[in-house]
């Protein structure tokens, strides 16, 4: 801790081109937003939104417009309609209607993605949370608050889950399938037919129900009394690619039939794209406004880094949920046989959705292991017909490629020894053959049990299950769980829960119960416990939700740095739902974004000037004292986590942050850490009362600005009022960059390797020799630091004139890219066709001659009309043919 010294918006463009047509280009930005080509859409359909002040039935202009089929028309959380066009209708002519405010392509989404793993069930997974003082103390189960769960459907046929659909008494009281089995919103004409209910078929939605309310006595959910609804917006997974994917437009209409049911909360395990302003986004924060708690997951891309959180978790008051890692392992086992041993070894729940890791005889192992065609890389020789293999993830090889030639070889099952530390592993897509995973330990004694003779798996109807403690990583942060800032530097995730590891209910089809891990896993879990909070204490707003679970959230301390984690990677800590409800304190705001500083002295304290040239900035805190019959003493303190940053002292990037592990404390004006002021400190608030604070927060000096050092930690509040022995902790986060954020490039580093041409295989190009055409095409590509709110990519020829812009060559919502992202780099075709607008409709060839790109990319804050705001770069100069 550390004690006070003092007791006491992106919205642009970028086009370099002529002022007459930056401005024209402009406008029409403003009203058709076109995605970078990364982002898969569905084919010729549109969501338009109305301006504010229209009625609903605005919408009658479009049901008789040429080319133009009205698929949903939205009202009580969005203000338009989802549209398909034929050829004749497009964008353009969508946004031309009078009282259009703005036009979206309709995006494809994927459920937040997950991967198997292994987890604990109820109490382990209940108590670090708060969840088990609150049902066994409190009496709570969620009577009376109805959730929304928007997701691939629910098996509620499950016992777990209630066997019921929509009776009296039952549990599911409200949803629909929206999308049917076969809904692929890649397809040109997707097929759309309804069950009458919204069975699951892809099993994440019923994972997502256990958790939340789950009935035991193998799953028990945090909430086991609320009232559901299910909406189902996801088909059935496929070979085809879209199989099992929705898409913006069902998204709404989930959202928005969940609010037309009178939902409490609304539960989100789906995400994509950065930004605030996209349709779904939109529409998730126009449900908060309704008086609804919207929860999101912030998605799975932790391993790219900085700045990978995604909507609508990004929304304006939907509250955004990372992942930590379980305190316990729900495993199964199997008997390993021979003549010197008979043992069991846990291993993983099968990995292969329906084939579960049995078998009717006992079924003989053999190991792949230093194997030569495994090595190789090549198709396994071996006849493996009728075998178990097991074989180690190496380096060399693609492990879905070995997978692939394993099944060929007619193996009946596949073990994993996995060399890392836990059970977690990847989720690997093994067609109709059944994977396991056991750690590196358990995978030794297996491969000794194998060189002593014959071996094999005993035959067992079911494999049994046990919970076992898990390694050091429980309770700390999931490896994959997506870390802030958003592009507007504001702080997320909001709140941490148990997503990584957990064993819940699964259709029963497919085996009845698995192990996912995401933060498609903690969302749920957050949800049921605001149905907690909001049984207990039905009078609270919206706000007021979101202000007391951030506060009373445990900060989570790394268990090797014993520091408070950096906010955003783990947001205001691990929510406590027992301390949330037993709260007598309101903060105001729960957390401090610092998307502003200022360099300068403080010369607004006199004691402060001191300090010199400093980054600073000054926010304000309201702490109210709800408990009307105590008066409450406070004393502040702070903790401070390490630094991160995005780029290496070499300047290249950072995918895994890098971390500031110095001891931060040479004091004075070289400090390597934040350092928090508050003068004039209130010390005591009467009952009922709210008392004001201005704090001061000053960047770490002593970090050099040009590394791109992101600051953070906690202010603690500790608070005791009259007659309590114990002090009672609430805390709130911040988080800023340290230097000016304006100032950023947004592209990698050139000693990245990008920007570059390269052929279709992403291989490097000799511009000087190569003649670019329709039937020789080639492609730029690009790797992204930070989002990017818009961007233009435009051929030029040899005079510098500007000829028009690439296909894909105007984009908006531009994410942060990385190897192991959603989005591991973007990437523009190059084939002498070029579009005059930027809606990218009239097309024209260029003529033959030598050209050059140019690309140009807004930098964080930036001004659409100041051309310093702009990152450019050029191409070298290459031959249309």
């Amino acid at each position: 801790m550390r004690p006070f010294s003092f007791g006491g918006v992106l919205l642009a463009t970028f086009i370099y081109i002529a002022n007459a047509e930056f401005t024209s280009s402009h406008k029409l930005h403003k009203r058709i937003h076109v995605y970078p080509p990364y982002v898969q859409v569905k084919p010729r359909s549109y969501i338009v939104q109305f301006e504010d002040y229209l009625p609903p039935t605005h919408a009658g202009h479009f049901y008789s417009m040429p080319g133009v089929d009205v698929q949903h028309h939205y009202s009580n959380i969005f203000n338009g309609i989802s549209v398909r066009t034929d050829r004749s209708a497009d964008s353009t002519h969508l946004a031309s209607v009078n009282g259009v405010k703005r036009v979206w392509p309709v995006r494809v989404y994927t459920a937040a993605g997950y991967s198997t793993g292994l987890n604990a069930t109820y109490p382990y997974i209940h108590k670090p949370t708060g969840v088990e003082r609150a049902i066994e103390e409190l009496g709570l189960d969620g009577k009376g608050i109805h959730i929304g769960i928007v997701d691939t459907g629910v098996d509620y046929n499950h016992p777990e889950l209630g066997n019921c659909w929509k009776t009296k008494g039952c549990m599911w009281q409200y949803g629909a399938d929206l999308v049917g089995d076969k809904y692929n919103p890649y397809t040109e004409n997707p097929i759309i037919v309804p069950k009458q209910t919204p069975m699951d078929c892809a099993g994440h939605g019923t994972h997502v129900s256990g958790i939340i309310a789950g009935q035991g006595p193998t799953v028990y959910g945090v909430a086991r009394n609320v009232t559901l609804g299910m909406y189902r917006v996801f088909g059935c997974p496929g070979t085809d690619p879209g199989a099992g994917q929705t898409s913006d437009d069902f998204i709404i209409k989930g959202i928005e039939m969940a609010v037309a049911d009178k939902s409490d909360i609304i539960s989100l395990s789906l995400g994509g794209g950065s930004w605030s302003d996209g349709p779904s986004s939109i529409a998730a924060s126009n449900a908060v406004k309704q008086g609804i708690v919207v929860v999101a997951a912030v998605g799975n891309d932790g391993t790219g880094g900085l700045h990978t959180v995604s909507a609508p978790a990004v929304g304006n008051g939907v509250l955004g949920v990372g992942s930590v890692d379980s305190w316990n392992y729900t495993v199964s086992m199997m008997m390993i046989v021979n003549e010197h041993t008979s043992q069991s070894v846990f291993i993983t729940p099968s990995n292969t959705v329906g084939y579960p890791f049995i078998f009717e005889t006992d079924t003989p192992v053999v190991s792949l292991v230093n194997n030569s065609d495994v090595e190789a890389c090549v198709n396994i020789t071996q006849d493996l017909t009728g075998i178990v293999a097991v074989f180690e993830i190496t380096s060399n090889c693609s492990p879905l490629s070995t997978i692939a030639s394993i099944a060929q070889a007619g193996a009946v099952g596949i073990i994993l020894i996995y060399t890392k530390p836990g059970l977690t592993y990847p989720t690997l897509e093994t067609g109709k053959i059944p994977l396991v995973v056991i750690s590196s330990d358990n995978g030794q004694f297996l491969l000794d049990a194998i060189a002593q003779g014959p071996t094999t798996i005993k035959a067992l109807k079911s494999n049994p299950t046990i919970t076992i403690p898990a390694d050091k990583g429980s309770g700390q942060i999931s490896t994959f769980s997506s870390m802030g800032p958003d592009p507007n530097l504001g702080l997320s995730p909001h709140v941490m829960a148990p997503g990584g590891y957990i064993y819940s209910t699964f259709p029963l089809k497919f085996g009845s119960y698995f192990v996912l891990s995401g933060t498609s896993m903690a969302t749920p879990y957050v949800s049921g416990a605001v149905a907690l909070l909001k049984q207990a204490r039905p009078n609270l707003t919206v706000k007021e939700i979101g202000e007391i679970l951030l506060t009373t959230a445990h900060p989570i301390i790394n268990s090797k740095t014993k520091k408070v984690e950096h906010p955003y990677k783990g947001g205001s800590g691990l929510i406590n739902v027992y301390d949330a409800i037993k709260s007598r304190a309101k903060i105001d705001p729960p957390m401090l974004s610092l998307n502003s500083t200022t360099r300068g002295v403080i010369t607004t304290y006199q004691d402060l000037s001191a300090l010199g040239n400093v980054r600073w900035t000054a926010r304000t805190i309201k702490l109210t004292n709800m408990d009307v019959n105590n008066n409450m003493r406070i004393d502040i303190d702070y903790s401070i986590s390490d630094s991160l940053s995005m780029y290496y002292k070499n300047g290249s990037i950072a995918y895994t942050p890098r971390v500031w592990t110095g001891n931060a404390t040479t004091g004075g004006i070289n400090n390597t850490e934040p350092v928090v002021y508050i003068p004039d400190a209130v010390k005591s608030i009467p009952s009922g009362k709210t008392g004001q604070y201005t704090v001061i927060l000053v960047a770490p000096k002593g970090l050099a600005e040009c590394e791109g050092w992101y600051f953070g930690g906690q202010l603690n509040f500790n608070l005791k009022w009259d007659g309590d022995l114990n002090i009672t902790p609430y805390h709130v986060p911040f988080a800023g960059f340290n230097g000016d954020y304006t100032k950023l490039d947004v592209l990698a580093p050139l000693g990245s390797g990008f920007p570059f041409l390269g052929d279709e295989n992403a291989k490097p190009v000799d511009p000087k020799n190569l003649v670019v055409s329709a039937s020789n095409p080639i492609s730029v590509y690009f790797s992204m630091a930070l989002p990017s709110h818009l961007g233009i990519l435009q051929l030029v020829d040899a005079n510098n004139k500007k000829i028009g812009y690439l296909p894909q060559g105007y984009a908006t919502d531009i994410p942060h890219t990385c190897p192991t992202c959603s989005v591991p780099n973007i990437s523009v075709i190059v084939n002498g066709t070029v579009f005059t607008d930027t809606d990218l409709t009239n097309a024209i060839e260029a003529p033959a001659g030598k050209y050059y790109l140019h690309s140009a990319f807004l930098r964080p804050f930036g001004n659409t009309s100041n051309s310093d705001d702009y990152q450019t770069w050029d191409s070298p100069e290459f031959t249309i043919g």
